[in-house]
């Protein structure tokens, strides 16, 4: 199944702003109700089907009625209008996630989930597309033999100045044709939700294919536009630090802080990433000034350390042009936004949510923004149904209030705790305005003694067991005997711990060897000490001894601050909370081509308690 494309029920009954609806209130085009001929994009025919007006594009017939985009590329777009109603409509774009199509936003009943009939059954145009570079959009040969314009429709990798500037391209055209208000909505999921947070951060503005950033207005008639609301789901912010992260992202960070040092690759993924876009997408060329960072960015990291200047250039081009840290805040801050992330997702944590959030914060945002975080999203997450009912209604809710009745939606962030087994329910939902404000309590943990941890060190079976794109959460481990790592634990303790956040640590780590690395385990372990079940893991990149000149036998130290990707998790009376530290977890983080040992000592681990 493509990434991201998992069937989520979603229940929508969002509306749009009309914003500067008086621009084409004056617009007219035959309504479906009155059984007139449309021609959305010039081209598309429409027609009753399911209950709802369906306009399909592509290949129909025998014909090639795909939409050129901006710079001619074809994109294979359907619109779904309401069955009855004058235009314009409130207009919502879906985006798919990598590797999918337009068809995974789509449905035959108008069943609740967030897909064209539920939608346009409930008054809403609804825009479902598939990117460039996958399916009908070049992304297969057949597509690309109909037409030269193929010739450059490879993907970009969520580009902001191509596939993010396919969707308000898109809506624009609907825009001067009267179809759509030109307040949009926009939701995504995973490789759409972060393009979604792109639109949110873009707002008012394009970014052309030289990086200029320019009015959003409709291609025609020049309608002022706007990005009027956002539920991004599965989201990254940033692409660096979601894929080879260093550890260092404490707070609001910044992209420098995500890249320098160059992080841990999470190799699983990495490998599943790249078979999606050679599999499922087209693919730039071998030599092109228009290549995806991406290619670059997997040449380089997984052929290992040490790490070329090419590495850290892909790392700038991943950041700047296809993710949101990139992209300079638009005046008042990004779009009105949701975000729903999982604790247990290990592909993109909820770590990406909270930059946002901060990022937006520094920025001196004031728009709404709604965070909820709970153990839906990529593997480990267990996707349960009551946890996905639940996100939808509350990002559906958000929409509602910030678009629809245009009042201040519900802001803050809202859990629900991971729980074992997978038959169990979820924890209860808490609020709080911020997601600090949720854990006011902390556990420590101190150690002033070294530990040496080594390159080599850890046991392997264990390490295989944690490969989360395979290998289910809730499954109890072994406590076995793990030489070469360092462990700390807090006592047993008569009262749950409600662990909720990331386990920040400070310490002096004395590296002897070259490109060091530490991988982070948080276990909850039982009271006989036979078995344990994993809350929280990280990867850690040391920034000494990083360069190609050190010496096998060089010694450096330095005292760093790093968090694991936060979790909501109770931990039972009588059970122990371990931290460990080890130089290897393969195969989910690339293990280090270097040979290292480590002394961490003067720990201090700080665990955030609800």
């Amino acid at each position: 199944m493509p990434l991201g494309q998992r069937r989520r029920r979603w229940h929508l009954q969002v509306g749009l702003v009309g914003v500067l609806a008086c621009l084409v209130s004056t617009l007219t085009v035959p309504t479906a109700a009155a059984g007139r001929v449309e021609r959305p994009y010039g081209r598309l025919t429409c027609g009753p089907k399911f209950g709802v007006v369906f306009c399909p594009g592509g290949f129909v017939g025998g014909r090639d009625l795909r939409v050129p985009s901006f710079d001619g590329v074809p994109i294979d777009a359907d619109l779904t209008l309401p069955a009855a109603g004058p235009p314009p409509y409130p207009l919502v774009v879906l985006l798919h996630g990598l590797g999918g199509n337009k068809h995974a936003t789509e449905s035959s009943s108008p069943d609740g989930s967030l897909d064209n009939v539920t939608l346009a059954s409930q008054g809403w145009a609804v825009l479902s597309f598939s990117a460039r570079g996958f399916a009908g959009s070049c992304g297969t040969a057949a597509s690309r033999a109909a037409s030269p314009a193929c010739a450059r429709g490879w993907l970009h990798l969520a580009d902001q100045r191509y596939e993010v500037r396919d969707a308000q391209y898109l809506s624009g055209l609907l825009v001067d044709e009267g179809y759509a208000k030109p307040g949009i909505a926009v939701s995504g999921i995973s490789y759409g939700g972060a393009q979604a947070l792109e639109l949110a951060m873009l707002k008012n503005r394009i970014e052309l294919e030289n990086g200029r950033l320019v009015p959003f207005v409709s291609p025609g008639k020049h309608i002022p536009m706007t990005v009027a609301a956002v539920y991004a789901v599965w989201p990254w912010e940033d692409y660096v630090s979601a894929l080879q992260p260093n550890g260092r992202t404490v707070g609001a960070g910044s992209s420098i802080s995500d890249r320098e040092p160059i992080g841990v690759v999470k190799a699983s993924w990495s490998t599943i990433l790249d078979a999606a876009e050679a599999d499922l997408g087209h693919l730039p060329p071998p030599i092109s000034m228009h290549r995806s960072d991406l290619l670059d960015w997997q040449r380089e990291a997984l052929a290992g350390e040490p790490y070329p200047s090419a590495l850290s250039a892909a790392l700038q081009g991943l950041q700047r042009y296809h993710s949101a840290i990139g992209i300079p805040a638009p005046n008042g801050g990004p779009a009105p936004t949701a975000i729903q992330s999982g604790f247990t997702d290990s592909l993109f944590p909820v770590t990406e949510a909270l930059r946002f959030a901060a990022q937006a914060h520094r920025r001196g945002s004031g728009a709404p923004l709604l965070e909820i975080f709970d153990d839906v999203g990529h593997a480990w997450a267990q996707n349960k149904q009551p946890d996905l009912s639940f996100d939808n209604r509350t990002g559906i809710a958000f929409l509602d209030a910030a678009v629809r009745f245009h009042r201040r939606p519900q802001t803050g962030v809202l859990v629900r705790a991971q729980t074992c087994p997978a038959s169990a329910p979820s924890g209860r939902t808490e609020w709080a305005p911020s997601f600090s404000a949720l854990a006011p309590a902390k556990a420590i943990i101190t150690a002033s003694a070294g530990q040496v941890v080594t390159s080599s060190g850890g046991d392997p079976a264990v390490a295989a067991a944690l490969n989360a794109t395979s290998e289910p959460l809730c499954h109890q481990l072994p406590v076995t005997a793990e030489p070469g790592t360092a462990s700390y634990v807090l006592p047993d303790h008569r009262r749950e711990l409600h662990v909720l956040g990331g386990v920040s640590v400070t310490a002096t780590l004395t590296v002897t060897g070259t490109d060091p690395e530490l991988v982070g385990r948080l276990w909850d372990v039982s009271p006989d000490g036979t078995s344990r079940q994993i809350i929280e893991m990280g990867a850690i990149r040391p920034s000494v001894n990083q360069s190609i000149a050190t010496q096998a036998t060089a010694t450096a130290a330095e005292r760093v601050e790093f968090e694991l990707p936060p979790n909501d998790y109770v931990v039972a009376p009588g059970h122990t909370l371990e931290l460990e530290l080890l130089g290897r977890s393969p195969p989910f983080f690339q293990v280090s081509k270097g040979t290292f040992s480590i002394t961490v000592s003067n720990l201090r681990a700080t665990v955030p308690l609800a």
